[in-house]
């Protein structure tokens, strides 16, 4: 389907339908709760779009207009099979029923109210006993539970972690094919490694929650963006807005960037409105329904809505405040994402042109505005940044290590790059 829409023609095919069908259940099941639609109705869209998608398929086939599959030689493919051994060998030691904290008592519980059509407005009605809970985070992962549990009739916990399991498989996956695609075989096979061998990583997605989903969706967003800088398909930058805007429907932090991606894209085309009303066009169906949920149902977010008048002040004229975020985050940022600070100095060293491009200005805004909103934030400064500092850095880490090794590999001034390959 992406195919014949968009004239993606590569193995990227397979990561990017992953992403759009996760995203597409999570926004029919949000929306069947809404309109009160019968689940066998609702069911039957995936049906249909299946039996076209596979009928297309065969078609091609036929007529041999398919990429097929074995494009990817059999060192690749076995590649990638020993990389997904590895990982999932290392996420069965993390995983474990319902998953950690964040999972049991957010995540997995937001999926169970959902899993009853009657009553998942209650998640929304009793703010004061759920306000642990955090009700006015986005759905797109408890959607996506409960869209299955309904399938199955049931809840168990084997559905948020085979979910957790392939989208950590996914992120690896769709960085090497991303980079295999402009032919950069051999920093795509660093990458795999690269994830392969994190533990770090492997851990945050084996705790169900959804902050490796939201990675997912920003690594896709940058990967497409390429696309659309590379030549691709016009209908690409429809494609760029749908999931740019769909980060916004994984994690509050989802907005931050697409806010930034957004407001810099839309810079970048000032004079080109029809990319400009694609992008749009794109991100349409994500934003009404996010405007909806934290307009209608969402309560109040605790670090955006806390009164605090005059204190606000108080907080962004402390110099301690600073110092302590930047501590922080240097300090995480070394300890578990130092291969991206490694990248980022071959990158500097070789004189390759990065500070002044596109992904460099959104990475860069996001990490501002992270830092904006820990010096703001209304908890304990200490107890914000030990609990989640991690997980944003986390959020950027595959988009960063992706755009890392494609600036090195596309580069030939990348000397010291070249003699290893």
């Amino acid at each position: 389907m992406l195919r014949k829409f968009a004239g993606l023609n590569s193995l990227l095919n397979y990561p990017c339908s992953f992403a759009l069908t996760i995203s597409l259940a999570s926004y029919l099941h949000y929306l069947s709760l809404l309109f009160r639609i019968d689940y066998r109705l609702l069911l039957a869209v995936p049906i249909l779009v299946t039996g076209l998608t596979g009928w297309l398929y065969f078609k091609d086939i036929k007529s041999k207009s398919l990429p097929p599959l074995q494009a990817a030689s059999n060192l690749k493919l076995l590649v990638m099979a020993v990389a997904a051994l590895v990982l999932t060998t290392g996420f069965n030691q993390y995983v474990y029923r319902w998953g950690d904290w964040d999972a049991w008592a957010i995540w997995n519980l937001h999926a169970k109210f959902l899993f009853h059509p009657e009553y998942w407005t209650n998640l929304f009605l009793y703010t004061d006993k759920l306000r642990v809970t955090h009700p006015d985070y986005p759905l797109m992962l408890p959607s996506l539970i409960a869209f299955i549990w309904r399938g199955l009739g049931t809840i168990i916990p084997f559905v948020p972690i085979a979910i957790a399991h392939l989208v950590l498989l996914a992120i690896p996956l769709t960085v090497f094919l991303a980079l295999n695609r402009f032919g950069h075989l051999f920093s795509a096979a660093i990458a795999l490694a690269i994830f392969a061998l994190d533990t770090k990583f492997i851990n945050v997605a084996g705790s169900q929650y959804a902050d490796t989903l939201l990675a997912l969706f920003i690594l896709v967003t940058f990967i497409i963006y390429k696309e659309t800088t590379a030549g691709g398909n016009a209908k690409l930058l429809v494609l760029l807005g749908f999931f740019a805007g769909s980060a916004t429907w994984v994690k509050n932090e989802g907005q931050l960037f697409f806010v930034v991606f957004s407001f810099l894209f839309l810079l970048q085309n000032l004079r080109k409105p029809v990319t400009v009303l694609r992008y749009v066009a794109g991100a349409l169906i994500p934003l009404l329904i996010l405007l909806h949920f934290k307009f209608v149902l969402a309560p109040a977010n605790d670090l955006v809505h806390a009164s605090r008048g005059a204190e606000l002040l108080d907080l962004i004229a402390s110099p301690m405040r600073y110092l302590l975020i930047a501590k922080y985050l240097l300090l995480t940022a070394f300890e578990y994402y130092w291969i991206v600070i490694l990248l980022s100095a071959i990158v500097l060293f070789n004189k390759i042109p990065f500070v002044r491009t596109f992904p460099f200005a959104v990475i860069t805004m996001v990490l501002l505005g992270y830092f904006a909103v820990y010096l703001t934030t209304p908890h304990d400064l200490t107890w914000h940044l030990e609990a989640s500092t991690d997980r944003l850095l986390h959020h950027i880490y595959p988009a960063c290590i992706y755009l890392m090794l494609l600036k090195l590999s596309a580069t030939s001034k990348s000397d010291f790059w070249a003699k290893w390959q």
